[in-house]
């Protein structure tokens, strides 16, 4: 048999994989209510004859529903329009105010409300860099109050533009929302706090260093002394 046959079946398996999963989290993201914050799913193929569905969103009650009717309603949805058996767990996102798809989310939802861009744009950003993101910036594209299209930039903090670090250390998310003049666009770009920069240099002050430098002035002077002791006994002359 071919070693192409394996590697064939094994693709298909991961595109058929893939595929479904897309599937899942289209019909997610209409089902579920704006406010549930759905951000992404996991798939589990199971041999019991079901997919396991492991949902993520802010707010995970609202997915769940009181006593799990809402739960139990998308999996007879997603059997009745996707034609496959699903199991559905639902799991809270960590870290909501550093999530940049839930952050854009939130903006646009806000913007849509009527709330003042410069006011929703700076609260998500100060809100974000009080949780330890090392920087935040927010684009805001779109025609608001009758005008022209707009661009909006507001940013805070250390930001990372170009490069391998742009793409390896940066969480970006995208939204819209459609208002009566028109569609209004929502980036938000959030250096996250574990990330270390490798151009970053920390600098310490004296005070913080005195101990060191205490222990190892000692240490040079414990090792100048067994030097000299090695001369004397060699029966060198010292200076």
């Amino acid at each position: 048999m071919s070693g192409n046959v394996p590697t064939g079946s094994f693709h298909k398996r991961i595109l058929r994989h893939l595929m479904l999963k897309w599937k899942i989290h289209e019909f997610l993201k209409k089902e579920l209510p704006p406010l549930a914050g759905y951000y992404t799913l996991e798939l589990i193929p199971t041999s019991l004859g079901y997919q396991k569905v492991i949902v993520y969103a802010k707010n995970p009650g609202m997915v769940v529903g009181r006593g799990g009717r809402k739960s139990r309603e998308i999996m007879d949805k997603m059997q009745k329009n996707l034609g496959i058996n699903v199991k559905l767990e639902v799991h809270p996102v960590k870290d909501k105010e550093l999530n940049a798809q839930l952050i854009a989310e939130e903006i646009a939802r806000a913007i849509g409300r009527g709330t003042s861009i410069r006011r929703v744009a700076y609260s998500y950003m100060h809100r974000a860099i009080s949780n330890g993101a090392i920087g935040i910036e927010i684009r805001i594209r779109g025609k608001l109050q009758k005008r022209r299209s707009k661009r909006y930039r507001f940013a805070m903090g250390t930001l990372i533009h170009s490069g391998e670090p742009g793409e390896r250390f940066i969480d970006e998310g995208k939204a819209s929302i459609l208002v009566k003049t028109g569609v209004i666009g929502v980036r938000v770009r959030i250096v996250r706090p574990e990330i270390k920069l490798p151009d970053k240099v920390n600098i310490k002050y004296l005070e913080e260093v005195s101990g060191d430098l205490e222990r190892l002035k000692q240490q040079m002077e414990e090792e100048t002394k067994r030097i000299l002791e090695k001369i004397e006994i060699s029966g060198e002359e010292v200076e």
